[in-house]
């Protein structure tokens, strides 16, 4: 019997602080360099987000070609942006970041220079090689953040990183337009450009020599042993990494697909239910509701396994379509916002966490590229499911494919071993 009080004392003692989730960011934010790398990482993805829009708009606007014409040369430029990120990340494996960065900057600055004076034909090609050129500001950022923090604070550092993109995604969009429109698409095009080439610049001037291993980085909390990220606990270092990686690029893939399927559901439900006009306000909702889970994913005691927020973000989806009215819809979609927000984060963190300072760039421009092709791939899912099967079937559509890929996932990690979980983040 008198166990029963001192077991109660221990776990007391034991349960971890409600603070100390929190007091990791203060840590982190304390690292040298983080806070201006954070910034930087927003900066050079605000004019990425942008891009597509503004490209839409040039050839709609500028051009006076039908919308048709505007969504080839932007899928041109998504394809070509899918294509090279995993050979731009080889490239800065092997030559070191400054160099790639310094090509890329040339290749945008002379893009957007031009892209209002070229002619339709010349700006569908020119689209493509600016894509294929582009080093996303995404994988930018991701690689810093993997160079300067160690393992166990990597959940919090790629939790601010998805806050970030957060943000961008709700300025960026709304910045392109606002230019295009007030202005002109040709200055939205030189003034996008401009912003694109100084953070490019601004990175390769802080890249200039390759990073050391996050374990030997001061003020980023428990470091790593030499080699520990190397090698994944189990029998096959190499192999474990390969599985722990292909895993979280699966699920970033997945949770791209339901993003982007996510966005087309919520206005074709709208659009059913005669709310239209209220799609702009859910989806800036989605954006605020993914910040704030990204913020609460990097406060977590433990990093979960890339399937189990994908799983439960397919979960919570897929029903989604059942919602009878905009303002229950506006309600119903925080749970899945913030989910996702911790699927990027927590994906992004496996890889960051599997990669070597010699692969990084390979993992994380894969990385990039798979959250990319997932959201090419989201749009028109849902876009057949709702021609097929009605207005509440993009939400079933997306869910049931997240839920399907964790599931795999979670079968192969069980039946191998390989795919483990990051250490606990000490509070």
């Amino acid at each position: 019997m008198s166990r029963f009080p001192e077991n109660r004392t221990a776990r007391r003692r034991r349960a971890p602080d409600a603070s100390a989730g929190w007091d990791r960011y203060r840590r982190l934010l304390a690292v040298p360099g983080m806070p201006t790398t954070l910034v930087a990482g927003f900066l050079v993805k605000l004019p990425v987000i942008a891009i597509p829009l503004v490209l839409s708009l040039q050839v709609s606007l500028g051009l006076h070609r039908s919308l048709g014409a505007a969504g080839l040369v932007t899928g041109a430029w998504m394809a070509g942006v899918t294509a090279g990120a995993p050979v731009l990340g080889w490239a800065m494996d092997r030559l070191s970041t400054r160099p790639v960065l310094t090509v890329s900057a040339a290749a945008q600055g002379a893009f957007w220079a031009t892209a209002d004076r070229l002619a339709y034909p010349a700006l569908l090609c020119a689209a493509l090689a600016s894509g294929l050129l582009l080093v996303p500001g995404s994988t930018l950022t991701r690689m810093a953040l993997a160079a300067r923090t160690a393992p166990d604070h990597q959940q919090a550092a790629f939790a601010l990183d998805t806050v970030t993109s957060q943000l961008s995604y709700l300025v960026g969009p709304a910045l392109g337009v606002v230019l295009s429109t007030q202005a002109s698409p040709a200055t939205a095009c030189r003034l996008l450009g401009i912003v694109l080439v100084l953070a490019l610049a601004a990175f390769a001037v802080r890249s200039g020599r390759p990073s050391r291993p996050a374990s030997t980085r001061e003020g980023a909390g428990n470091h790593a042993r030499p080699g520990e990220r190397k090698a994944p606990a189990g029998g096959d270092g190499r192999t474990g990494a390969v599985g722990a990686v292909g895993v979280a690029l699966a699920c970033a893939f997945a949770t791209g697909t339901i993003s982007s399927g996510f966005e087309l559901s919520l206005i074709g439900l709208c659009r059913a239910q005669g709310a239209v006009d209220w799609a702009g306000l859910l989806i800036a909702a989605c954006a605020v509701y993914a910040a704030l889970g990204g913020l609460l994913s990097g406060t977590l005691a433990i990093t979960p396994r890339p399937a189990v927020p994908l799983l439960l973000l397919g979960l919570v989806t897929s029903p989604l379509g059942l919602a009878g009215d905009w303002r229950v819809l506006l309600v119903a979609i925080a749970p899945a916002a913030m989910l996702a927000a911790t699927s990027f984060a927590v994906t992004a963190a496996a890889c960051g966490a599997a990669a070597t300072e010699h692969t990084r760039g390979r993992v994380l421009g894969l990385y990039g590229a798979a959250v990319a092709g997932g959201n090419a791939l989201g749009a028109p899912l849902a876009g057949l499911a709702m021609a097929a099967a009605g207005p509440a079937s993009g939400f079933l559509a997306a869910g049931t494919a997240a839920v399907s890929v964790a599931l795999a996932c979670w079968v192969l990690a069980a039946r191998t071993g390989r795919a483990r979980p990051l250490p606990a983040q000490k509070g």
